[in-house]
């Protein structure tokens, strides 16, 4: 009988809840010789700005790829109140292969599903009665979230059974991830300096350890002045030097338990609609149970012990990471690459890997249509270190995901990701992920991506120079398309500073000749080096992306926008007057205001601005510039000015 394939629909690869969930599927597959492709959609409001690509794999799931289907659909649909309706909605345009639902009821598709109430009224009760909590945070993932919206209305239940009623605005939004948690907390801190709480209920892992790392900064004790919970049992729950009271759903049983469904029914058997198990309360350091004194010998010894493993494990992972780094610093066309790959991926422990090619890149926006290629190539494939193949076999990927020579030496579980670079797709790849972190692995995707897209794009120019010089195009029609090219950011797709210089220069010289005038304004990002020091590098050229963003909606298409470099911005803008600026000022803080309300990035954005009037009397760039950044430092220093007149909080008096 032919091996299995299931598809496992899933968010990401890397969150706490995601591990668990892949070790229960991983565990089926290897005990029931069944193969397994992961689909990681990077669905939320976390993902990043191009990460819709990842949804396009959708269209690969037909009875030609895959012989059933498991749907993670409570992380699926954590997003809004729509998200739930729209995967319902996609499902059912799906082909009629057999289906499981981990997480959330969708009619007419058996369900797996955890019942936590009784678990989550244990908890409630434990912080009530045993340790006397009357003033409750709430941590929750956001209003339109259902797993956590049950897991909210079960705390409050419970609450006023006690006749404990909590403020609605002490219900807060961290997005089931550390740092949301993190951001959301320190907020409410600041709006609430006078008010104290004993207890955040903290509606799962993640959100705990980020509400426990933000109390811990604010020098508020853990548990002696606040109480801290959290759901779902990650391993790091019970690893700290303070671990965490929480809710043990047994996440990856019940992905055992979803692939043993999908497969009796691929197999003609029935199942039953609804499969429920029972979570439990599990008690902890951090609600102030369990917790005998430490000694500081054990807290050093602690220390000692977490700083050996961020060396041993996390430093060999920089160190391959630093060592890719190096070996890719110059660019190869595709034909040189290939070994480049395979040796990176062993060094990686990656244990298999297949990548296609379309024939051609795709232009894809997010909401609108996707269009795959009907001609895509197999372009290299490897299933052990010893070598690698160039097939160099096409297909119709619209037909079949991979020929069949190929799946046949396919087993375990492979995961499936686009190659993508802003609005461009290029193709697809699936790699067999070894013993490291989900993490690493999410950043060595993203650099192997990056990789191949500028390959491809090398190769590419080479081909379009020899067709160039094929055609007899002329030297000056070459010069002028590479002059054009040297003005443009390639970040952000506005003119870089050599660009500005040369078009405002002339714009300035063309307005004062007709009696007109303008202001040349200058705009710094907040605190970037934080956002890079905290969250990272990529983060930080999200940050720079947004920053752009504001200025495309702020300013008039006939306006000189330009990056000038790093966080620095500028923007020549004509028959503009000093007394338009608090506007621009206003109109930039509201595009921010809408950014940080929208996207729930870890980081805050913020961008400082300051002008100056150009004249016939003030016309040289350089100086209208540094009279720009001047003022725009002022701005920046009255933001830092009023941050220090805050109040101290309850909790350092």
């Amino acid at each position: 009988m032919a091996r299995k394939r299931v598809g496992v629909l899933i968010n990401t690869i890397y969150s706490e809840y995601a591990v668990s969930f892949m070790k229960g599927i991983d565990r089926y597959s290897q005990e029931n010789d069944c193969s397994y492709y992961l689909f990681p959609l990077e669905r939320g409001k976390n993902s990043g700005i191009y990460d819709y690509h990842c949804e396009t794999l959708m269209s690969f799931i037909n009875k030609n790829n895959l012989d059933g289907i498991v749907f993670a659909s409570a992380t699926l649909s954590n997003n809004s109140k729509t998200d739930l309706p729209r995967l319902v909605e996609t499902i059912k345009m799906l082909p009629p292969i057999p289906k499981v639902s981990v997480g959330l009821e969708i009619e007419g598709i058996p369900t797996v599903k955890i019942d936590s109430n009784a678990a989550m009224k244990e908890l409630v009760s434990h912080l009530v009665e045993k340790h006397n909590c009357k003033n409750f945070v709430i941590m929750r993932c956001d209003s339109g979230n259902f797993e956590s919206l049950e897991r909210e209305n079960c705390v409050l239940e419970t609450l006023n059974g006690y006749g404990i009623t909590v403020n609605p605005k002490w219900i807060l939004s961290g997005n089931f991830s550390f740092d949301n948690a993190y951001a959301s907390m320190k907020n409410f801190l600041r709006s609430n300096p006078d008010i104290p709480f004993d207890a955040v209920i903290c509606l799962n892992d993640s959100m705990a350890m980020g509400v426990m790392n933000c109390l811990e900064d604010h020098n508020i004790k853990i548990p002696n002045q606040v109480k801290i919970t959290g759901f779902d049992n990650v391993f790091e729950t019970s690893t700290g030097e303070l671990n965490i009271t929480t809710i043990d759903q047994r996440i990856d049983g019940f992905a055992y338990a979803s692939m043993k469904a999908v497969s009796a029914i691929i197999d003609g058997e029935r199942v039953d609609s609804l499969q429920l198990t029972d979570a439990s309360f599990v008690v902890r350091h951090s609600c102030g149970c369990n917790s005998e004194p430490i000694s500081q010998e054990c807290v050093y010894d602690l220390a000692v012990k977490r700083r050996y493993d961020i060396f041993r494990l996390g430093g060999n992972q920089l160190y391959m990471l630093h060592y890719f780094l190096m070996e890719t610093q110059t660019p190869v066309p595709l034909e040189n690459l290939y070994s480049r790959l395979h040796y990176s991926l062993c060094l990686f422990d990656v244990q298999g890997m297949v990548l296609v090619l379309y024939n051609h890149s795709v232009y894809y926006e997010k909401g609108t249509e996707f269009k795959r290629p009907d001609v895509a190539k197999v372009a290299m494939s490897f299933f052990n270190e010893k070598s690698f193949e160039r097939p160099d076999i096409t297909i119709n990927p619209n037909a079949r995901i991979l020929p069949p020579e190929i799946t046949e030496k396919m087993d375990g579980g492979y995961t499936l990701f686009p190659i993508y670079a802003e609005c461009f797709q290029y193709g697809y790849m699936f790699l067999r992920l070894g013993r490291y972190e989900r993490i690493f692995y999410q950043t060595v995707i993203e650099l192997i991506s990056k990789e191949i897209v500028t390959s491809i794009k090398i190769t590419g120019e080479q081909t379009e120079k020899n067709s160039l010089k094929n055609q007899n195009v002329t030297l000056e029609q070459y010069s002028e398309k590479m002059h054009r090219l040297s003005f443009t950011d390639e970040m952000t797709g506005l003119l870089n500073r050599r660009g500005f210089y040369e078009y405002a220069r002339r714009q300035i010289a063309a307005s004062l000749e007709a009696g007109r005038t303008g202001l040349v304004i200058y705009c710094d990002m907040d605190g970037l080096k934080k956002i890079n020091d905290t969250y990272g590098h990529d983060f930080g050229d999200r940050a720079i992306k947004y920053e752009a963003q504001i200025l495309k909606s702020v300013f008039r298409s006939t306006d000189i926008s330009a990056r000038l470099g790093g966080d620095e911005f500028a923007v020549l803008a004509c028959d503009m007057k000093i007394k338009d600026f608090p506007r621009i000022k206003r109109a930039m803080a509201q595009e921010c205001e809408k950014i940080n309300a929208g996207s729930l990035e870890p980081f805050t954005l913020s961008v400082s601005v300051g002008c100056s009037e150009f004249s016939a009397a003030k016309k040289d760039i350089d100086e209208l510039l540094n009279n720009a950044d001047s003022s725009q430092y002022e701005d920046k220093r009255a933001k830092k000015e009023a941050e220090k007149k805050k109040k101290k909080p309850w909790w350092q008096r």
